[in-house]
């Protein structure tokens, strides 16, 4: 079973490549390659019988775009060798995309077939350190039409419908297919406000053995927009049914508020909650929107999963310097475990430019995981620091170097706490 799901994504992956062949001439292509290079001290973040390391990682990143009036895509494509020279761990090469969506308009203004393709690395434990070997990759495909109709001038409709494929390359993970359903209206109130109503429709039609369930949402919004910025407000609930459980109900909110120039400041913060399963993940996973806090959550012993989180990040800009702060808190509960982990932290970057070329970084991050309904696990506070500095040596071409140190505390396993220090260069060409 695994293998043919292998075997159908690759399949849809190389016809989503292929499907830009005929428009080649219009293709606009974004690339970069970069190597670094780091030394740590303790490659596998353990207390003890410490291991120093060298590992090197070349990438190359391929960005795809595509926007004419019948077609349109976007697309970002990863290739990276990763190698330990002191062998802590197997060198790898894998291949990584981002959100690689292609559209295409089959009756313009009304009838439209969109296909996505998404591979994310996740964690395989979610209670275990962020290395190599705690690693796995999810593949998800999207493929299906979009009918839109416009009522009138302020009303819209819009009805989507999805196959969904899902693959974790850990062999206990739990794969999937899907189908999906999205029924949506949007009502323009003013040139500023516009309602929205949305319902959905998922079920698991191939489980892979393990237990299917269907996924009913039903929810309303409001757009608020304003000078620099706007406010989205979605709120509703989900039902999700198992075939051999009780449903399980959540409420749904999706609050998002962006403001530029406030205080000096451009300010984003984002409110979500939500239910889903384990192997598929959030839509704000699948997307790439979580910041660099926290972590996606592993395929690994399906389980349904409520989620809480709320992120907030600042930035300005002023003279030769910028800064950026974000900070988030998140709350999980998984429904067959009957357990909760709670995290939160907070990331700190400053850049100053010391000349038009040489720029300084700086940046402080700590996050606190809660896992006291884990038996023998504790609460691990991990806080990191790093300065570097970069070097531009053209604007397609800079070098840059860190010294970064990084130590893990917690409350009641001294066996999980580490300490590291870590060093290292690397270069970056843009060339195209």
């Amino acid at each position: 079973m695994r293998t043919n799901i292998k075997h159908k994504y690759l399949s849809t992956l190389a016809l989503f490549l292929v499907s830009f062949v005929p428009y080649s001439s219009a293709i606009e292509l974004i690339g970069n390659v970069s190597t670094n290079v780091e030394y740590t001290n303790n490659a596998a973040l353990v207390s003890t019988q410490t291991e120093d390391d060298v590992s090197q990682i070349v990438g190359l990143d391929l960005t795809v775009l595509e926007n004419r009036k019948s077609v349109q895509a976007n697309a970002n494509f990863r290739v990276e060798n990763e190698r330990y020279y002191n062998n802590s761990f197997s060198d790898r090469t894998s291949l990584t995309a981002g959100f690689g969506l292609f559209n295409l308009d089959l009756i313009e203004s009304f009838l439209n077939w969109q296909t996505s393709f998404t591979r994310t690395e996740v964690l395989t434990d979610t209670t275990d350190t962020d290395t190599p070997d705690n690693r796995e990759y999810r593949n998800i495909v999207r493929t299906g039409p979009t009918v839109s109709y416009q009522y009138s001038r302020a009303s819209f409709f819009a009805l989507n419908v999805n196959y969904v494929g899902v693959e974790n390359s850990d062999e206990a993970a739990f794969d999937s297919e899907r189908v999906d359903g999205n029924l949506n209206y949007k009502y323009l109130f003013n040139p500023n406000t516009d309602f929205t109503v949305n319902s959905q429709y998922e079920e698991v039609i191939d489980g892979d053995g393990d237990e299917e369930y269907a996924d009913v949402k039903f929810s309303l919004g409001l757009i608020r927009r304003f000078a620099r910025g706007d406010f989205q407000f979605n709120f509703g609930r989900t039902r999700l049914t198992p075939d051999q459980s009780g449903a399980v109900k959540s409420n749904y909110f999706d609050i998002q508020l962006t403001r530029e120039q406030l205080l000096w400041h451009d300010i984003s913060l984002v409110y979500l909650e939500d239910i889903s399963d384990t192997s598929i993940g959030f839509e704000s996973d699948e997307q790439g929107e979580v910041l660099e806090n926290g972590s996606q959550r592993s395929a690994s012993g399906n389980d349904i999963i409520e989620r809480k989180r709320l992120d907030l990040s600042v930035n300005r800009v002023f003279g030769n310097t910028s800064y950026r702060v974000n900070g988030f808190w998140e709350i999980e509960q998984f429904v067959s475990q009957d357990v909760e982990e709670v995290s939160k932290g907070v990331n700190i970057n400053v850049d100053h430019g010391l000349s038009r070329r040489l720029v300084s970084e700086f940046s402080y991050s700590y996050q606190e995981d809660d896992f006291s309904d884990r038996v023998g696990v504790g609460i691990d506070k991990e806080s990191s620091y790093s300065v570097g500095v970069r070097y531009n040596l053209s604007t397609s071409f800079s070098v840059n170097s860190f010294i970064r140190f990084t130590t893990l505390y917690n409350t009641q396993n001294m066996s999980r706490e580490y300490e590291e220090f870590a060093t290292g260069f690397g270069l970056n060409w843009s060339f195209l």
